[in-house]
Order: C-alpha cells, then structure tokens, then sequence
C-alpha cells in the first residue's frame, strides 16, 4: 500500500506538491498521467523513499518494491554484462555473484518468460531499445516484489514491444501485485482501478481533471 498524507514537497523555495493526498490499496491498479514538470517524478521518488516530504506523511508497506524506468539505455548500455547477469542482478538478496540451483532457474524462467533465452549470453550493448527494456522489466520482476513501480517505460519502445509490456502489466495486476504506473497516454490505464493527474504540484482524479476542461495530455 502507498499512502500520501497532506504531503508537501519543496526544492530550496520552489513549491512542486501541494498536499497531496492519495491511496494505493494492495493489489490495485493506479495510473498516474500528467506533463512533464508537473510534478509526476518528484511524486515517484517519495514513493519509493529517495526524497523525504516536506511536510505530511508517507506510508508504503511494501518491503519489497520493483521499479522500471525510462527506457533511455543509457545507463544500462554502458554496463559490460550479459542479459542473463543483468537480470541476475535483480535477485537483490544476494551479497556476492553466486546463485545456487534455485536461482538459477529463476533466472531462466526469467529469460523464458520474456522471450530473451536466445539472447542470454548477449552483452546489452548490442540490444535494441525494446530487448533492453523487456531485460530490465524482467530484472526488474525477479525477486517477485508485491509493488511494481512503471515510470513511464514505453518511452521510444516499439509497437510490438509496448503491446507486450502493456499485457504484462494487467497480468502482474490479475496476479494481485500492486502496480502504480506513470504514463503520458490514457490508453495505457483503461484497466487501472484508478487513474490520477498530477499537474502544477496538485493531484486530482483523472475525471476531475477532465470535468475542468482539461482532455489531453501533453507529451
């Protein structure tokens, strides 16, 4: 569960959330949409505790928390690592780079799962941009976490990839994972139990937004 409790957050003197209230019940669907530098990203690094509220309070039960980006490749390219080692770094229990016969089946029911056994021994610098997000969405799930954080990840992904990240998505929801999911496109959400719109530092329900007028998303 994500709870937001008459949050505020400022950066020096500048305002980005207002009190901000908001619930995310285990195992439900949220989307959030909004514009760029309305304040979507500073939301996100609350939730999963990078910055600290202002004022208000924050509550997540979730110990154990997956997260996927942007799928800029910019980072993860630069890492000299096969497919298979990069998903193996999601198994986030593990100190040292050894994995006993139960994570290594993991690891490969991992690259069955999302169509990348062929590539496993392929260093990510030679992926496209749809194979390196479908590997890190696997590390990403590895570790079987109950919240599962999307930023936006179809950023620059293909038609067919988009389709199976969208699909992967409501199947982690119907397993009863609880998935909070940004993105720039309301089709994206049609399933979600909730949709929020963050704008200007403010949060409203989706229809809300709507109801002032307000029926696009700026991308």
């Amino acid at each position: 569960m994500i709870r937001f409790e008459d949050v505020s957050f400022s950066y020096e003197n500048a305002d980005v959330l207002h009190h901000v209230s908001y619930t995310l019940e285990d195992g439900k669907f949220g989307g959030i949409l909004g514009p760029n530098g309305g304040g979507k990203s500073t939301f996100l690094r609350l939730a999963l505790g990078l910055l600290k509220p202002t004022s208000g309070k924050i509550i997540v039960t979730d110990e154990r928390i997956g997260y996927l980006s942007q799928n800029t490749g910019l980072d993860d390219r630069a890492f000299p690592c096969t497919v298979e080692e990069l998903i193996a770094l999601g198994l986030s229990d593990k100190k040292k780079f050894f994995f006993n016969r139960n994570d290594r089946e993991k690891i490969r029911n991992s690259l069955i799962e999302f169509d990348l056994y062929p590539l496993r021994k392929r260093l990510i610098s030679t992926l496209s941009g749809g194979q390196l997000q479908r590997a890190r969405m696997a590390k990403a799930l590895i570790s079987s976490p109950s919240l599962i954080v999307f930023d936006e990840p179809d950023a620059g992904m293909d038609e067919e990839n988009h389709h199976h990240l969208i699909h992967t998505i409501e199947e982690l929801h119907a397993k009863g994972k609880t998935i909070l999911f940004v993105s720039h496109h309301p089709h994206d959400l049609e399933r979600a139990d909730q949709v929020h719109f963050i704008e200007d530092g403010d949060i409203l329900t989706y229809e809300a937004e709507l109801e002032r007028g307000h029926h696009h998303v700026s991308i």
